[in-house]
């Protein structure tokens, strides 16, 4: 209920009463509610201005924003580069002040920020999100920062081997994945031959709940699945899988460092074929597959190599992650472990790539359906 009402507000404070101001042509609006006699306020809306006109321009620095953010983040705001963009033009998505809101902190405060759209020829307004920024407070110098940190304070740390986990005060730690999770590390460093990598590991309830902590009152993906989560930049995993064991989001974390070129469509292959997908490993997932196929005998893989593409089978399935872990076990079957280390090592596209494993357009269909008929390799973890 107090979402809906905040939305309401955007809207109404976006249509009718909200002031907007103008700086170097860019538009921002104000919310009534904001106190702009306070000259904190004034000078947070002044750099939240500055910020917002800047911040697509780049991705490693901006001069509004806290240094230490980029140092252990790497990218602090990527959730909001280029958010204004949509099908309807470069700028559609424009941004309203919502609120400005003190902590307990003196010198800190929340900046809540709605991006909204307003479609001319339906007369319509779109809302994108609503995100958080803090806005740390130094006499007239203002900083802002992400606001992961202010969102996980009163959740549970627990440090474990090359693991540190942040546990959410919405569930009890579960030691037994935790034991699970640094021995599937093992097993995963063993592939690769490296050290343990050092991973911040955010343990949710929900993907609600991880949108929640990365700043986002809303955000429309946060309702979509009830599982789920991701490998961030700065070795950070965010699960939103009320578990404490995610190793496919941990291969993506050696593979960003390992392999930094490596093409989506090969690195959600690898860590499916390593680690499964979801709570699923890789044998009940190829399993899926070979149904989808006996299922979908037109099936074309060569239309389908964007990993991001949502394609499931029976809700769980990831069609394009499993053509690509069924690519890479072949390539395992045929040609060894070194030849699959070789294509995620490239920067090349996926198709000259696949040739020199035996795989074009024209074959890869068949060849493929050939293999899924063949006894599972093995299982690498």
């Amino acid at each position: 209920m107090k979402q809906l009402f905040i939305i309401l507000i955007t809207f109404l404070s976006f249509n009718s009463n909200g002031q907007v101001i103008m700086q170097n042509n860019f538009p921002l609006t104000i919310s009534p509610i904001i106190d702009k006699t306070e000259t904190t306020n004034n000078n947070i809306i002044k750099t939240l201005i500055a910020f917002l006109t800047s911040k697509n321009s780049s991705l490693i620095e901006n001069e509004n924003w806290i240094q230490s953010d980029f140092n252990k983040y790497v990218y602090p705001f990527i959730d909001i580069y280029n958010i204004e963009n949509s099908k309807f033009g470069s700028d559609f998505f424009k941004p309203t002040l919502m609120e400005i809101i003190k902590t307990e902190n003196l010198n800190q405060r929340v900046v809540k920020i709605a991006f909204i759209g307003h479609n001319k020829e339906t007369n319509e307004n779109q809302l994108n999100s609503i995100y958080n920024l803090l806005a740390n407070i130094e006499q007239d110098d203002i900083k802002f920062s992400r606001y992961l940190d202010y969102a996980i304070k009163t959740w549970q740390t627990i440090n474990a081997g090359s693991l540190t986990y942040k546990i959410s005060p919405n569930k009890k730690p579960d030691r037994t994945e935790i034991n699970k999770q640094q021995q599937e590390i093992v097993k995963v460093c063993t592939f690769f031959k490296c050290k343990p990598l050092p991973i911040i590991y955010y343990s949710g309830v929900s993907p609600k709940e991880i949108f929640e902590i990365k700043g986002f009152d809303y955000h429309p993906m946060m309702y979509i699945d009830k599982t789920g989560g991701l490998a961030d930049f700065g070795n950070i995993i965010f699960s939103g899988n009320n578990a404490e064991i995610y190793t496919h989001e941990i291969v993506h974390v050696y593979t960003n460092n390992l392999f930094p070129k490596v093409e989506n469509f090969f690195d959600e292959g690898l860590a499916t074929f390593i680690a499964g997908s979801g709570k699923f490993g890789y044998e009940w997932h190829r399993k899926k597959l070979e149904k989808f196929l006996s299922e979908n005998k037109n099936y074309n893989f060569t239309e389908h190599t964007n990993p991001f593409e949502r394609l499931y089978y029976e809700n769980e399935t990831s069609i394009p992650y499993l053509s690509s872990a069924l690519i890479l076990e072949r390539v395992m079957r045929i040609y060894g472990k070194e030849k699959l280390l070789e294509i995620i090592k490239t920067d090349r596209d996926i198709w000259t790539t696949l040739k020199n494993v035996g795989l074009t357009k024209e074959n890869i269909n068949i060849e493929l359906r050939n293999e899924i008929k063949l006894p599972l390799l093995h299982r690498v973890l």
